[in-house]
């Protein structure tokens, strides 16, 4: 009799747990589709299957226990007594493994949600980058608690083996303190997001290139030839990062054009800023702009502000304003400035003087060289 009624037991289980996935699956049709947000709709997606498992160990666990109380030799100092108490902790493993892998499904569709609804609205590269990590990290921690649980069910002591596995884990931390400061550093850089993927960066060492990799131990950066430049992580968190992507991805190019004394500064300024405005890379705004920024000894230097969309494109820009601005002042009659000095060169003979220009990488005032004058040598 106590065999039909463990069975039968087992036969409502059954039921009930087909039961409940079936009403859960109403609420979802019927209740959670009307709500304005979709984690509830996750979380009875993911949640079903597990409930059911959960449900259907409950019921083996309590039909253990209805059988036990009913047959003399299941109870304490029974013939079966030491079998049937490892059948019902192998019973409340078993619960304990469903309801794990029912708060497990739980977290990771919160999880997924957040990732697609809320990050997907922002800037949310770094919790693509993070958010593997986090859900590992969180299963792991759950599956400790439930084996925990597990071991100490068969009278096996968990302090113990925590007492075993720190020790272990100080020696590997100690053999391994690189790994573990680049890992953290990884973290530290996918949390602050001083840069992401993607993002044009330089270094202090002047390396610049864009980030290709944050991995867990290193950050992998393609230079501009090509060449892939690795760095541990717990560099690349202690160093100083010009990121050319942030706070926006638009790049500035600014240059200082020089131009003769003689020259029409409004008409060299129009001419410049008809370049810069007919470019169709350069952007409206900012609005680019031309300034006479300062009075040289040799020049009249004419400063330029204009942005484009990425840094990625600002070198070829810049190539192409250059090659219009050069041909633009050819046609406007517009002269460069390059730095001379006047050497005057008395003959005595005939008291002719010769004025010669020489290029002067200094760009210093004109001086005056006499032949035989041993200053001039």
């Amino acid at each position: 009799m106590a065999w039909a009624v463990f069975a039968a037991q087992l036969l409502v289980t059954w039921a009930v747990a087909g039961l409940a996935k079936r009403i859960l699956r109403w609420i979802a049709h019927r209740v959670v589709s009307r709500s304005d947000t979709t984690l509830d709709d996750r979380l009875v997606e993911a949640g079903t299957p597990a409930v059911r498992w959960v449900i259907l160990a409950l019921g083996l666990r309590l039909a253990l226990m209805s059988l036990g109380s009913a047959i003399p030799s299941f109870q304490a100092g029974g013939r079966y007594a030491t079998q049937f108490t490892v059948a019902g902790n192998l019973a409340e493993a078993v619960v304990v493994i469903a309801v794990t892998v029912l708060v497990n499904a739980l977290i990771n569709a919160a999880l997924d949600w957040y990732l697609h609804e809320l990050a997907g609205r922002t800037d949310g590269t770094w919790d693509r980058e993070l958010m593997p990590m986090i859900k590992k990290g969180v299963s792991a921690v759950v599956g400790f608690f439930a084996l925990s649980i597990v071991l100490e069910l068969f009278g096996i002591s968990v302090s113990a083996l925590i007492a075993t596995a720190g020790v272990a884990s100080a020696a590997i931390a100690l053999a391994s303190q690189d790994t573990l400061s680049n890992m953290l550093g990884g973290l530290a850089i996918l949390i602050d997001r001083p840069f992401r993927v993607g993002d044009w960066i330089e270094l202090t060492d002047g390396k610049v290139g864009v980030v290709v990799e944050i991995g867990l131990r290193t950050t992998r950066i393609r230079q501009f030839d090509g060449t892939a430049l690795v760095v541990p992580n717990k560099d690349m968190a202690n160093t100083r990062v010009i990121n050319y992507a942030l706070p926006s991805p638009q790049a500035a190019i600014r240059q200082t054009i020089r131009v003769t004394y003689d020259t029409d500064v409004e008409k060299a300024k129009k001419v410049l800023l008809d370049v810069l405005q007919s470019h169709p890379e350069v952007l409206k705004d900012p609005v680019p702009g031309v300034w006479l920024s300062a009075f040289n000894t040799y020049s009249l230097d004419l400063f330029f502000s204009c942005w484009v969309d990425s840094y990625t494109n600002r070198f070829r820009v810049t190539d192409e304003l250059n090659m219009q601005i050069l041909k633009a002042f050819r046609e406007n009659g517009i002269a460069l400035a390059i730095p001379a000095q006047h050497i005057r060169i008395q003959q005595k003979e005939d008291s002719l003087d010769q004025a010669v220009e020489l290029p002067a990488p200094d760009g210093n005032r004109p001086v005056q060289a006499v032949p035989g004058d041993p200053e001039n040598h």
